[in-house]
């Protein structure tokens, strides 16, 4: 036995459940098999915590937890596990049951009977038939191994042949032993009930249960995104009773660890430093429980599939991801700061301002679409602008808006959602670049980049403001004068290379060229204009330098692979 695990037997039951919390749910699960209070463990688990441990998992290896299970938990694993939307998941139903048959016929039957009837009553449908005997039958001529009679009044029939059915039979055998009223309704259910009634019933049932676990339904979960004018936040959290943070539980109850708050790339957030830092267990056990019940009403705004465990891990990293961002704009990266709002605040409302600053965001993005002559109604990705400014709008621009990660790394292509207050000042200042690449365009080359005419005259090319930019600055290095645009003729790339860029490899952009393009610049702009449009420029003559750097300065260039610049054929 290793140390940590003699640590982790070592310690009160309350702390035991303190440990567990986070871990990876196979370590989790040899921890708690190698304890002596193994059952109770596993039955102090909220529901949702015991699931998601199954499920991470494997329901295949799933036996030797679910066993200790109580019949109330393993109910909820249906619930949570065997729908789609708002019809049963049956044949996730036979891997459960398949799970539970590891702990005999006595767990099976603990756990179909704590479901509703009707569900149980849909997944017998699929594999026998009832027949009552004091009434006329057809076809029970058939083979005898596939008639069982129970009492005076019931002949089942098994019609299908699976992994699952010597469980089932074994599961009416020992219903019919324990409770025959139970027996009995279930059998009617499965001779009278008309299935689209059972399924409706069924769904009802859980609907009512998911609502007492703070799963609100669909429409009610949307409230979550709701948006609230953060600059009116404070003057609105007044309005609603400040949460109880810290406080004792009568009797010295514990509230059970729910839903994992934390994902392991956000160990060192914000928000996880002011949850650590700034509560004592009890606090924190409240929170991570108030921080599940906002995770579970994302879960059914996004209609996220809860037996799928990446979306879920997602959803609760979004979850995460909202709050910290909430927090840090709130406090403005101070920790003690930080602590005071999160004590103040409820997770809700927090999750909620998050958004709101994201929504901000593509509002802003919207208004820069527009100056650029772009409405909502038009694609959402404007192809004249470089990368990563196309990718950074694009995602801003979408429902809910999202983070491109090529704005941190150049070589990323994905996008993510926002987590900290950086990445909303990254893609701010973005856009405020992209807000003043009109303006210069204008003052400098007399283009219209929001026109249609402009966008008419480049559709069908692979044109980018930035070759526009670029091949003007190569024209007035070659000829001097005001900046003005006119593509360049192939013969004169290896002059514009050499007045452009320093001779040897690899090379970089001359000093000389950079202050006389700096003086033209001041003179053809307007200096607001300029400052703000600055780094849309040096990000251009960066694409430039690149391409240059490392081609042989003796060799010809061959403009058919050169892509900073515009051409004349």
């Amino acid at each position: 036995m290793g140390d940590a695990n003699r640590d982790f037997l070592n310690l009160p039951f309350q702390e035991k459940l303190e440990f567990l919390y986070g871990l990876p749910a196979r370590q989790k699960r040899d921890l708690i098999l190698a304890a002596p209070e193994a059952a109770r463990l596993v039955q102090s688990f909220s529901p949702e915590t015991l699931f998601y441990t199954l499920k991470e998992i494997g329901v295949a290896d799933a036996g030797d937890l679910l066993s200790l299970a109580i019949p109330e938990q393993v109910r909820w694993l249906f619930d949570l596990d065997c729908w789609d939307k708002d019809r049963p998941n049956l044949y996730r139903m036979r891997e459960w049951i398949e799970a539970m048959a590891e702990g005999g016929r006595e767990r099976v039957t603990d756990g179909l009977m704590s479901a509703d009837l009707e569900l149980v009553s849909l997944l017998l449908r699929q594999h026998i038939k009832v027949h009552r005997i004091d009434e006329p039958q057809e076809n029970t001529d058939a083979p005898s191994d596939r008639f069982i009679q129970f009492g005076d009044h019931y002949l089942i029939e098994f019609t299908r042949r699976d992994s699952i059915q010597p469980y089932l039979l074994e599961f009416l055998e020992e219903a019919f032993e324990r409770d025959f009223n139970y027996f009995t309704a279930l059998m009617e259910e499965i001779y009278w009930g008309v299935e689209a009634e059972l399924e409706e019933q069924a769904y009802q049932f859980r609907c009512a249960r998911l609502a007492d676990h703070g799963f609100p339904d669909f429409y009610e979960a949307q409230a979550v995104f709701a948006y609230l004018e953060p600059a009116q936040f404070l003057k609105l959290r007044e309005q609603y009773t400040p949460p109880l943070r810290d406080y004792d539980e009568p009797n010295g109850a514990a509230l059970p660890p729910d839903l994992a708050p934390l994902a392991p790339e956000t160990d060192n957030s914000l928000f996880n430093l002011a949850l650590t830092a700034g509560f004592a267990a009890q606090g924190a056990r409240q929170v991570r429980s108030e921080m599940a019940l906002v995770t579970n009403q994302v879960l059914v705004a996004k209609g996220i599939d809860f037996g799928d465990p990446d979306a879920v891990r997602e959803a609760v990293g979004m979850t995460h991801d909202y709050l910290n961002l909430a927090l840090e704009h709130l406090a403005g990266g101070e920790l003690e700061t930080a602590i005071e709002h999160l004590r103040a605040t409820h997770l809700q409302l927090l999750f909620r301002l998050g958004v709101s600053l994201t929504i901000d965001l593509r509002t802003r993005a919207e208004q820069v679409m527009a100056r650029m002559g772009l409405g909502r109604t038009r694609p959402r990705e404007v192809p004249y602008l470089d990368s990563p400014y196309r990718e950074t709008l694009a995602a801003m621009l979408q429902r809910q808006p999202r983070f491109f990660s090529g704005l941190e790394s150049p070589r990323d292509s994905e996008t993510r959602g926002f987590r900290t207050m950086r990445d909303l000042h990254l893609c701010y200042a973005m856009l405020d670049q992209l807000d003043a690449v009109r303006d210069l365009f204008v003052a400098l080359l007399g283009l219209d980049i929001a026109a249609a005419a402009f966008r008419a005259s480049i559709a069908g090319h692979e044109i980018k403001l930035s070759q526009i930019l670029l091949t003007a600055f190569a024209g007035n290095a070659l000829h001097g004068g005001a900046i003005r645009f006119t593509p360049l003729d192939a013969s004169s790339l290896t002059a514009a290379r050499q007045l452009m860029m320093t001779p040897g490899r690899p090379a970089r952009l001359r000093d000389d060229f950079a202050e006389a393009l700096r003086e033209r610049l001041a003179q053809q702009v307007d200096p607001a204009i300029l400052k703000r449009a600055t780094p849309f420029i040096e990000s251009c003559l960066k694409m430039f330098e690149e391409e240059f750097a490392e081609l042989d300065p003796e060799a010809p260039i061959d403009p058919r692979f050169i892509r900073s610049l515009l051409v004349r054929q």
